[in-house]
């Protein structure tokens, strides 16, 4: 097969991927702000035991409120996008009434966010219907194609990335 075909296969199949609207099985929430959710869940599940103490005076998105709380910072950055654009989010996402903001004990500068029972609820509302997707999708597809895609996925992946950082683009 002529490799400009194999390419525009794989650009129009990721383009399909990319218009999938998963949002319609979040409640009211986007992708973005489910995505943000999960950081903030799984951070305070990582910390709920209390903070070293030394998380927020370096800045790593200590709790400064029992180590519960992820800073704006820490959002951005695992969520690889900027600090503006999370905060954006953070505001929208307290108005929902899904997140709450706190000041840090040592640092009053600092803002932790923190899930709220709603926040919660509506994670794992979300949780559960793209498991459920994807479980019915796996059914479909089956286990070993699945596992196929993935692998395959994955090794585009990984070739892609150590192109790019070779940048012959």
């Amino acid at each position: 097969m002529d490799t400009g075909i194999i390419q525009e296969k794989v650009l129009k199949t990721t383009d399909r991927f990319h218009k999938i609207r998963l949002e319609c099985l979040l409640p009211d929430l986007s992708k973005r702000e489910y995505e943000l959710l999960a950081v903030v869940q799984d951070y305070m599940d990582g910390h709920s035991g209390g903070s070293s103490g030394n998380d927020e005076k370096n800045g790593n998105g200590g709790s400064g409120r029992n180590g519960s709380g992820i800073c704006i910072s820490g959002l951005a950055e695992r969520l690889q996008v900027s600090s503006p654009a999370v905060s954006r989010m953070v505001g929208t996402l307290e108005e929902k009434g899904y997140i709450g903001r706190g000041t840090g004990k040592e640092d009053r500068r600092n803002t932790y966010i923190t899930l709220t029972e709603k926040g919660k609820e509506a994670k794992a509302a979300s949780e559960a219907a793209l498991c459920g997707l994807m479980e019915r999708v796996t059914l479909r597809m089956g286990e070993r194609d699945m596992e196929e895609l993935l692998r395959l996925w994955n090794r585009l992946a990984d070739i892609m990335e150590k192109e790019l950082e070779t940048k012959h683009v």
